[in-house]
């Protein structure tokens, strides 16, 4: 089933006031063409707020800092404040992830009414080594809110930032380029600021619930220009589907009839990528690692994919190499992304070069209490 956006004049949508809570990276890993391009994104991001709208913004390194204690609301002096705390930030020390987003969902949660939409916009490179603690708790901690990751820099972990957007039941977008950052920006925008249909629930008539495999199991809202595909296999064919949900605010319901529905290939194709994926994505919430694999083989062997366990082998038998000859290695020299900053130390997981500074001064100390106890 793809749920498509309206086009045309049925685009138009109610804005629905939002609590958006902005966090920006500024770990090392940031430094140079990265934290220019995420300050320039989220400087356009405040500016695009209405009035009615509430925001907070989170930095963080080896430590986090917050803009306000709680979200506020979009007037001019808020946004001014904010402007001027965005402009001062530099890129420096570690990345502790967790506490900033852990900071923003309890931010997010505790604000606006019922029907307001809540937003997390996390602007980051993804340079991270806990990927699976921090996708469990999105997933545990998220709530109503949605979580929308925007990748910076010329190498960012897409796969992170990719899986976060899909367990935070929002997007991805990728920004390479300083002069695109306009643009990328002001499309996910438009798309955040008015969900087309929002809280999608989907059920099938005439079948037992619980019999009914859909993937993905946390279906994503659905946004102009980004149709919704959900696929769902069933013992026998249910006589309806249903789908429910919030549109501008209001309750949305339809149903679809069944009956004259033809058969169609590559269906199932589709369906077991989606359940080998969500049982991929178990791992990260503790699932068994055997089991996952046995059910992935299973389904990659029958549907004929190429899965994390399973491949699709091509064997040349051509002889490339004469028989005889001995085989020779070499080293391949790898070029760095464009516009990566790589200094003496690393820059992502400690303030290493502080670390080397004290333990310089330690040394010089401890050669001076020597010198002096030999004196005496």
């Amino acid at each position: 089933m793809t749920l498509f956006p309206p086009t045309g004049k049925g685009a138009s949508s109610v804005r629905i006031p939002r609590v958006v809570t902005f966090i920006i990276d500024t770990s090392g890993s940031m430094e140079g063409v990265s934290i220019q391009q995420a300050k320039k994104a989220l400087d356009l991001a405040i500016q695009r707020l209405d009035p009615a709208d509430s925001f907070n913004v989170i930095q963080f390194n080896s430590v986090m800092s917050t803009l306000f204690p709680r979200p506020v609301p979009a007037w001019p002096e808020n946004l001014q404040q904010a402007a001027r705390f965005v402009n001062a930030l530099h890129a420096t020390g570690g990345t502790e992830m967790m506490p900033a987003l852990a900071a923003a969902l309890l931010d997010i949660s505790s604000s606006g009414e019922a029907a307001t939409l809540k937003q997390v916009i996390f602007l980051t490179d993804g340079a991270v080594g806990n990927e699976d603690q921090l996708f469990s708790f999105i997933k545990l901690k998220l709530g109503r809110a949605r979580l929308f990751t925007v990748g910076i820099g010329p190498a960012p972990n897409s796969h992170f930032m990719t899986k976060a957007a899909e367990f935070g039941r929002g997007t991805f977008t990728f920004i390479s380029d300083v002069s695109a950052v306009e643009k990328q920006m002001t499309e996910l925008f438009e798309k955040v600021e008015s969900p087309v249909l929002s809280d999608i629930e989907v059920s099938f008539e005439g079948v037992d619930t619980a019999s009914a495999e859909v993937w993905p199991d946390r279906i994503p809202d659905l946004y102009l220009g980004e149709p919704v595909v959900v696929g769902a296999r069933f013992v026998r064919t249910p006589s309806m589907v249903r789908v429910k949900g919030q549109r501008d605010g209001q309750p949305f319901d339809v149903t679809v009839p069944l009956a004259q529905a033809e058969p169609g290939h590559g269906i199932s194709v589709l369906w077991a990528r989606r359940k080998i994926q969500s049982l991929l994505d178990g791992l990260h919430e503790g699932d068994n690692k055997d089991a996952v694999r046995a059910q992935v083989v299973s389904l990659g062997l029958t549907h004929h994919l190429v899965t994390a366990h399973t491949s699709l082998v091509a064997v040349d038998v051509t002889p490339v190499r004469p028989q005889g000859t001995a085989l020779e290695s070499s080293l391949i020299p790898v070029n760095a992304p464009a516009g990566l900053t790589f200094g003496g130390l690393p820059r992502s997981a400690t303030p290493a070069t502080l670390y080397l500074l004290q333990g310089l001064a330690a040394c010089l100390a401890a050669v001076t209490l020597l010198i002096a106890a030999r004196r005496s």
